[in-house]
């Protein structure tokens, strides 16, 4: 292989691999994102009851 093919293969991999790395970190944060605000949907209603109820 010349120099000029490798280095095109270098760059593709390269790319490949921050893309993966760039889907997963998204893939992740969104999980974080989506777990939060699960959590605080749950602490509102609960306090909404709450109060709700103590009136």
């Amino acid at each position: 292989m010349d120099e000029s093919g490798q280095s095109s293969a270098e760059l593709i991999l390269i790319i490949g691999g921050l893309l993966i790395i760039i889907l997963v970190v998204g893939n992740y944060i969104s999980h974080i994102s989506q777990t939060t605000q699960d959590s605080m949907n749950k602490t509102l209603t609960k306090e909404r009851d709450y109060v709700i109820n103590k009136i």
